[in-house]
């Protein structure tokens, strides 16, 4: 739990959310529940917000009035879960970067060696059938049901982490707390120098090896890890940021 505290933060410090968007982690104690805050911004989880959601699950007899309160789009998150046993963290935002490429079908493709994908899948809920969404349903992008969620996580493929979602964010996967992080900040990164590269007549991006070697090594342990100390750090300097799960870092002259 300690980690999810972190990861809103940073990702909120970092851009990639403001007062939408959220986070969670797998439990490493029991694989079907994951740990996701109450809504609220994200920037403002504490523990508390977070405790309040521990029986979050998509285990099937967890139905109806077993649901503790928490995002409606939580869904996002079980649906990939459930669909993707190797996946631990998982980051939905509505970061402004992206959108232009969805909104006109044009995927991201990695321009940079610490992005892996070579073509993000985009979700287009308007082109959903009536059987995953109803017309009698409300039309406003959120994932709100399991049917929706699981349309949402079968758009994944093996070339990427990431789908990008038209008119509304992207849905990012992660093998860890701090490759969810990873992936979601240079994954925006990638789309402003994707859309610089296409303002000047190319957006190749990189071969499929570049892609795949560079993303090995960049998202290594050692390498992510160095990214979340300084992450980290930045937050611990910002006052915005409660974790109230380590000791704070802060002095009294601070």
């Amino acid at each position: 739990m300690i980690n999810i505290l972190c990861e809103e933060d940073i990702l909120h410090f970092l851009g990639v959310v403001d007062a939408f968007g959220h986070v969670s982690v797998r439990n490493p104690d029991n694989s079907s529940q994951f740990f996701l805050s109450s809504s609220l911004a994200p920037a403002l989880a504490t523990s508390q917000s977070i405790i309040t959601s521990l029986s979050l699950t998509f285990n099937s007899s967890v139905t109806g009035a077993n649901l503790p309160a928490s995002f409606l789009e939580r869904f996002i998150h079980s649906e990939i879960y459930k669909a993707f046993p190797d996946v631990q963290g998982v980051v939905h935002s509505h970061t402004t970067e992206v959108l232009p490429f969805a909104g006109a079908n044009v995927p991201l493709k990695a321009q940079m060696h610490t992005v892996r994908t070579l073509g993000t899948p985009i979700f287009d809920a308007g082109k959903l059938p009536t059987s995953i969404l109803p017309e009698n349903q409300p039309h406003d992008l959120l994932i709100r049901t399991a049917v929706l969620g699981d349309a949402l996580a079968r758009s994944f493929c093996s070339d990427s982490a990431i789908v990008l979602m038209k008119g509304h964010g992207m849905a990012v996967q992660g093998t860890s707390v701090r490759d969810a992080v990873f992936r979601s900040f240079y994954t925006v990164q990638d789309a402003k120098i994707q859309f610089q590269a296409m303002l000047l007549g190319g957006s190749a991006g990189l071969t499929a090896r570049e892609a795949h070697d560079g993303a090995n090594t960049t998202e290594s342990a050692s390498l992510l890890g160095r990214a979340w100390q300084l992450w980290v750090a930045q937050v611990d300097n910002e006052d915005l940021y409660v974790n109230d799960l380590r000791p704070s870092t802060k002095t009294d002259s601070d």
